[in-house]
């Protein structure tokens, strides 16, 4: 399964970035949270910012 994820900075809404997560995970399916979770982990290791000055929203799929 695969989202778009934007990361942003939490003061002014700024983008900072965005990913193209995959989960592909046949023992459960990922939820929401689980790929925002996983932007602010690589944002992290992409030294984007800190936990506590990002947030991360995936956006609705389309197909």
């Amino acid at each position: 399964m695969k989202r778009v994820v934007d990361v942003f900075k939490d003061r002014g809404r700024e983008l900072v970035w965005t990913y193209v997560i995959h989960l592909n995970n046949i023992e459960f399916h990922p939820a929401q949270i689980d790929f925002e979770q996983e932007a602010l982990r690589l944002s992290q290791l992409d030294k984007r910012g800190t936990p506590s000055e990002l947030s991360a929203k995936a956006r609705l799929s389309i197909k």
